[in-house]
């Protein structure tokens, strides 16, 4: 396997397990009927985070963690184009997911829990990147936020499903 494709797959392994819980939580707690207003509440809330995430995926961008966090884990940096194009991907399924969820599709909450799971590990990660490096890491200064963001977000989720699923 290429170094390349290994970092594509490597880089963003961090986010594997969130992706199987959130996919264990969607199919354990599904929505409940009836609570069209705690839909609406989820929904914002989720806009609002996705809009703190592409801030992040911008702060990310612009100071290169594409660049700088591959090597820290023995791998090649990502391509921009690679980075871009990955964080478009979930940008496109989480306003998607939304549009989902408002409609009372049960598929849509898998990525909903994945954005907040995500966003808490984000707003835990890159602090510690930050110590490990010793000062300033790529997407530190945006990662509190997604990680509030990603808190309210699992609240309301919790809100609105049911966990006798």
């Amino acid at each position: 396997m290429s170094e390349n494709v290994q970092s594509m797959f490597l880089a963003p392994a961090g986010l594997y397990l969130p992706l199987v819980v959130a996919l264990v939580l969607a199919l354990r707690r599904p929505p409940r009927r009836g609570a069209a207003g705690d839909r609406t509440k989820l929904v914002e809330a989720f806009l609002i985070g996705i809009a703190c995430q592409c801030a992040h995926t911008i702060e990310e961008f612009v100071t290169g963690v594409h660049l700088l966090y591959p090597p820290l884990i023995g791998l090649v940096p990502l391509s921009a184009e690679l980075f871009v194009g990955f964080n478009i991907f979930w940008l496109g399924v989480w306003v998607l997911s939304a549009l989902g969820v408002l409609r009372g599709s049960r598929v849509a909450y898998f990525p909903v829990w994945f954005f907040g799971l995500a966003m808490c590990l984000n707003g835990i990660l890159h602090p510690l990147l930050a110590v490990w490096v010793a000062g300033y890491f790529p997407g530190l200064v945006t990662s509190p936020i997604v990680g509030i963001m990603g808190v309210v977000v699992i609240q309301r989720l919790f809100a609105v499903t049911d966990g006798n699923g």
